[in-house]
């Protein structure tokens, strides 16, 4: 157990916690931040969330945004979740086309151009894949015609992380975007949105950025928001938010057009102050650090007879397992002096390791799942 982690994590105590790919455990610093803001918005109303304030926020979660993304503060917008981002830029999007992506990618990427292609002549093709995306292969599908090219940065399953600068040359080449779901890279992976090429770049705070649900934000490259119109408007879309005026719609400069009305402002509070508690030790360190704790997670698995680890050597800190009976697996490792949170999804067993993991946590695990598999078989 981290001593140093327990201070902002006291339910460490209890836990193994290797399962923030679905939710990672949220800071004492930001819980207080959202307590207090609550408690006095709904107390004092106006009195205290005043105009400036209901302003600011959006501002506050921007700026940090922009120093993890490596970006300007006028290309991020502020969204409630990626799903919700996602949509919006797929109603802005114009024209026809094809959108490419994978059959392994998370729901939430994939429907929105289900849906908006209903409306549109776009067509989606999705590359077959079993576990593993082939890049070679991706790219080889992303040809004139091309409107979109829709990927995960960090794949949700496997952990799998793919080489989006590649990606990015090719989309380029051929007059496509690259649109980048970053919620399983944010937070653990460092992340400079100019360097990878990206056009449309999202994230949600609620897994490694250690935040709360219901805020998320994004990079949008000024070109590409320069040509687009939001596909969900409202009184925050426009250049002077404060006018109320009915009778003209001027959008707000950037990636402010995107944003739209009133939301969950204790949730972009919230947001801010845990992008604020991971800089502050680096994204960077964290990344190493993810990385070496998940890396000898994955030497103590190779060694338990009957467990294949699927997850590539080109990775985020995710280590997912193929095992037979993986819910009976995972329930008897849950066992022990701390309980161990992790996951199944599709049939695998998927640990994830952030920042309050150490060795003594993988290597119970590894121990528990040793044991688990002998006594099943």
């Amino acid at each position: 157990m981290r001593e140093d982690f327990l201070q902002e994590f006291p339910s460490l105590e209890r836990y193994i916690y290797l399962n923030t790919a679905s939710i990672g455990l949220v800071p004492r610093r930001t819980i207080e931040a959202i307590r207090d803001f609550s408690e006095r918005a709904m107390r004092e109303g106006s009195a205290y969330l005043d105009e400036s304030m209901e302003e600011g926020i959006f501002e506050e979660l921007r700026r940090a945004s922009s120093r993890l993304m490596k970006c300007d503060e006028d290309d991020v917008a502020i969204f409630s979740s990626v799903t919700e981002a996602i949509n919006s830029l797929a109603w802005a999007l114009r024209g026809g086309g094809k959108i490419i992506s994978t059959s392994l990618e998370f729901p939430s990427l994939i429907y929105p151009w289900i849906r908006v292609g209903k409306e549109k002549n776009w067509s989606l093709e999705l590359l077959k894949s079993d576990l593993l995306v082939d890049e070679d292969e991706l790219l080889k599908r992303i040809t004139e015609g091309v409107r979109a090219v829709c990927l995960s940065h960090v794949e949700f399953l496997t952990g799998q992380r793919l080489n989006l600068r590649e990606i990015a040359e090719r989309a380029h080449e051929v007059g496509s975007l690259l649109i980048v779901d970053g919620i399983q890279a944010a937070g653990c992976i460092p992340i400079d949105v100019k360097s990878l090429d990206v056009d449309f770049y999202v994230f949600g705070g609620y897994k490694w950025l250690l935040g709360p649900m219901g805020a998320a934000a994004a990079y949008i490259r000024e070109e590409l928001s320069d040509e687009l119109e939001p596909g969900i408007v409202g009184w925050r879309s426009v250049e002077d938010m404060w006018s109320l005026d009915a009778s003209s719609m001027r959008y707000a400069r950037g990636g402010r057009k995107f944003e739209y009305g009133t939301s969950s402002y204790d949730s972009k509070v919230g947001l801010a102050k845990s992008i604020e508690y991971l800089l502050e030790i680096g994204i960077e360190s964290i990344h190493e650090q993810d990385m070496r704790v998940s890396g000898r997670l994955m030497e103590r698995i190779r060694e338990i007879e009957g467990i294949k680890i699927v997850t590539p050597q080109n990775r985020g800190p995710i280590v997912t397992i193929e095992a037979d009976r993986p819910y009976d697996l995972l329930k008897m490792m849950e066992r022990g002096g701390r309980k161990l949170i992790a996951s199944v999804r599709r049939g695998l067993i998927r640990f994830s390791i952030h920042l309050y993991n150490d060795y003594e946590d993988v290597e119970e695990a590894s121990d528990r799942l040793a044991e688990a598999v002998k006594s099943l078989s």
